[in-house]
């Protein structure tokens, strides 16, 4: 029988598959792509809603992304048989160029330090987050390659 608090470890899953660098968007580093996207629009912060859908700032070119990642939560609920009436919010937060913390940060990557934190409520008004940091700099087609994993358009 699920559970609510099952929708921590669905955050956790989340928030970690988010930061790896083997989450690709277009074939290049989500992550670097999404704090391009914050660079040009003034901002250090994006952030997903995977229920309404959408993301802030908003953009047209990370509508599929959203959806993606929307898709990968409504699996991860069905997996766990958890119906979708229980969640309320579901927002993944993505904010760059913060303040170094040990247990999220490693030196000896490139970059800044990145935090990203999802955070699900549920249909009662419960919170469950979950937080995990990486290093990042914005997107460079100079810097970074593009992945063999990338689907042909």
């Amino acid at each position: 029988m699920a559970r609510r608090k099952e929708l921590k470890n669905i955050a956790q899953g989340i928030v970690c598959s988010f930061v790896s660098r083997n989450n690709d968007y277009d074939g290049y580093w989500e992550l670097a792509k999404l704090y391009d996207l914050a660079n040009k629009n003034g901002r250090v912060k994006v952030t997903i809603d995977l229920m309404l859908p959408g993301i802030n700032p908003s953009s047209e070119a990370f509508e599929p992304l959203v959806l993606m990642w929307r898709n990968k939560l409504l699996n991860m609920l069905e997996s766990r048989s958890i119906p979708v009436s229980w969640v309320q919010s579901v927002v993944i937060h993505s904010v760059f160029n913060v303040a170094y913390v040990t247990e999220l940060h490693k030196w000896g990557t490139y970059g800044e330090p990145c935090t990203c934190e999802c955070e699900i409520i549920t249909d009662r008004g419960d919170k469950y987050s979950e937080s995990a940091g990486t290093t990042c700099m914005p997107f460079s087609q100079a810097w970074f390659q593009r992945s063999t994993r990338r689907k042909s358009s």
